[in-house]
């Protein structure tokens, strides 16, 4: 039988749990960029009253359905 100390135990214990709780961050990280890539590509908010709006096909001025303002589609990224 393998006789361990106390401190390899311990040790060890904390190797594991402490590389599971990398992959679980790690792969929340992934998947939370995956769908704010998905969604984000689609849909921008208004700038004044914090509406979702649809992404325009031709123009890159848009009219807020619910303030009425308008508002610019940057693809280029940034805030």
């Amino acid at each position: 039988m393998l006789s361990l100390t106390l401190a390899w135990f311990v040790f060890i214990y904390l190797t594991i749990f402490l590389a599971g709780i990398l992959v679980l961050w790690i792969g929340y990280e992934m998947l939370r960029k995956y769908l704010s890539s998905t969604s984000s590509s689609q849909h921008f908010l208004c700038r004044i009253c914090g509406a979702s709006l649809t992404k325009p096909e031709t123009n890159t001025i848009l009219s807020c359905p619910s303030c009425g303002s308008l508002n610019e589609y940057n693809d280029q990224g940034g805030l």
